[in-house]
């Protein structure tokens, strides 16, 4: 299996360097993880009003779910992100993401919507990977 990731001439560049453009993946297993969000083993939100904070707890718990389909960040190929402040996401959360992929930077969608699911909450992720 092969991980590839590509910033093509001609396109323009990634905002902020956050994602990669394309990512090509051959010869792997897809492993989907729901829209992960700032709870603790206990359902209890984390980082009332603090995006960076959230941010943290919700790749933690992205990292268990990959863990616990043999997969890593490196192996994550898409990442969409959903916020209700695309400016304190950018702000605040963007460097955690950053330095979570460590140079293996996915495909990324930032939404803002209205509202998540529960009131607290300022962000969710969902991501994609891509194992042997």
């Amino acid at each position: 299996m092969s991980i590839e990731r590509i910033n093509p001439d001609g396109m323009y560049k990634p905002n902020r360097n956050i994602y990669s453009q394309v990512v090509k993946a051959t010869g792997g297993t897809q492993v989907h993880v729901a829209g992960t969000v700032p709870f603790d083993e206990n359902n209890q939100s984390v980082g009332l009003g603090d995006m960076k904070a959230q941010v943290q707890k919700i790749l933690e718990n992205i990292e268990v779910s990959l863990n616990a389909a043999g997969a890593t960040r490196r192996d994550v190929v898409r990442i969409n992100v959903f916020t209700v402040d695309v400016e304190a996401y950018v702000n605040e959360g963007v460097q955690e993401v950053i330095a979570f992929f460590d140079g293996h930077k996915p495909v990324s969608t930032t939404v803002q919507v209205p509202r998540l699911v529960v009131e607290d909450w300022l962000v969710e992720i969902e991501a994609t990977a891509v194992i042997d």
